[in-house]
């Protein structure tokens, strides 16, 4: 009998605010003092938060009422993961300058990264009193309704969190990072034309990113331009001809073109530089499974899978290569080993369910047609009325 087998066809940003210089102080500091806080804030800018930490404590210890100084080594130690220190420092530039908005934005992010985002609201609204004109503030502000919106899925709290990040670019047009996350949520929502926009107003500001270049090609490709696509691929390995993510691009425009040999040219090329990348081996692999090269796909897999024992997509594919070299045993060994790691992993699941019913163990078949249905009745509709069919033929009830 014939079998049907199903072939296979994270927010994190890291934000160095803008430190202020030429707020309203109290307590005006000494020259000194001004000096050394210029000094950290030069030292943070090009990353040596050793550095300016030293220069900020040396401007606090010059001139202890020095509101800025305080704030700034806050940042130092949130970069550095000390919340608490971090917290400190904040509430002592706030007890200075109560009017002082960018300590209550900067306490908003520690609240953020403590995973306490109504405490962390509540201080950047704070911020946001004091001076409704700080773009941070209102990326900050972007972020924890972002933050907010994974716990409760509420519309509304992205809403507010695009809302705010438009602010906040509107105030600061070459606020890159929130160009880049407000075009990952429009991705996410499927309006790729508002992504594209927002990642060509981030590579205006940095046009040597390769990330961006990849990011761009990448929503090309998901709007089917695909040459607009390749032209970004191609710019970022003008950018870094080593980069491994730029090559895996467009080895996935060759793939779409139907150029089977330039895609595996790609894919090979990524695992000359980085020969751990699974992904890499993965993909190779699935070219050479499409073009029936049964054996190389079967060596290349089980070097994705020797990688990342966890990489469901490519235990499964192997499990197809097995099958059809007639490996019967050993790709139900590798679709079982996809379930165990993700147990909804429909296409392996109606496979598993057909080859046991192919091997005559009817039990395990309808045990694995009731998990495919609810698993794939949404991708699968075709497949799953088949499943249907099965289980009422076999007496199997399914649970859910």
């Amino acid at each position: 009998m014939k079998i049907k087998i199903l072939a296979y066809s994270l927010l994190i940003l890291l934000l160095i605010p803008n430190i202020c210089l030429s707020k309203k102080k109290i307590t005006k500091p000494s020259a000194r003092a001004a000096f050394h806080n210029n000094q950290g804030v030069s030292a943070l800018n090009s990353g040596n938060k050793q550095q300016a930490e030293i220069e900020f404590k040396t401007a606090i210890e010059l001139s202890p009422d020095y509101v800025e100084a305080y704030n700034n080594l806050g940042i130092v130690y949130k970069l550095n993961g000390k919340l608490q220190m971090a917290e400190a420092q904040f509430f002592k530039a706030i007890s200075l300058d109560k009017d002082y908005a960018a300590p209550y934005a900067h306490l908003g992010a520690v609240y953020m990264a403590q995973g306490k985002i109504d405490d962390a609201i509540k201080q950047i609204k704070k911020a946001l009193k004091k001076d409704g004109r700080r773009a941070d503030s209102h990326y900050q502000m972007g972020l924890a309704y972002l933050e907010k919106s994974k716990s409760g899925g509420d519309q509304k709290n992205i809403e507010q969190a695009i809302n705010e990040l438009k602010i906040a670019t509107e105030l600061n047009p070459s606020l890159t990072h929130a160009h880049q996350l407000l075009a990952k949520i429009y991705e996410q929502q499927g309006d790729y034309e508002k992504s594209q926009i927002r990642y060509r107003l981030a590579l205006a500001d940095q046009p040597n990113s390769v990330e961006g270049w990849l990011k761009l090609g990448h929503m090309y490709l998901k709007k089917h331009d695909n040459f607009k696509a390749q032209n970004c691929f191609l710019k970022a390995l003008e950018m870094d001809p080593s980069s491994a993510d730029a090559h895996l691009e467009l080895g996935l425009f060759y793939i779409q073109e139907g150029k089977t040999k330039d895609a595996i040219n790609e894919f090979k090329s990524v695992t000359t530089l980085d020969p751990k990348n699974a992904m890499a081996w993965f993909r190779l692999g699935s070219v050479y499974l499409a073009s029936k090269q049964y054996k190389s796909a079967e060596t290349v897999l089980r070097k994705a899978k020797n990688i990342n024992p966890n990489f469901a997509d490519a235990s499964f594919n192997l499990g197809l290569t097995l099958y059809q070299q007639g490996k019967t045993i050993l790709a139900e060994q590798e679709w079982e080993h996809t379930i165990s790691v993700s147990p909804k992993y429909a296409r392996a699941l109606y496979n598993l369910a057909n080859l046991y019913q192919q091997l005559g163990k009817t039990q395990q078949a309808g045990e694995m047609y009731c998990r495919f249905i609810k698993a794939g009745k949404t991708e699968f509709p075709s497949e799953v009325k088949v499943a249907e069919q099965k289980i009422s033929t076999s007496g199997t009830k399914c649970r859910h």
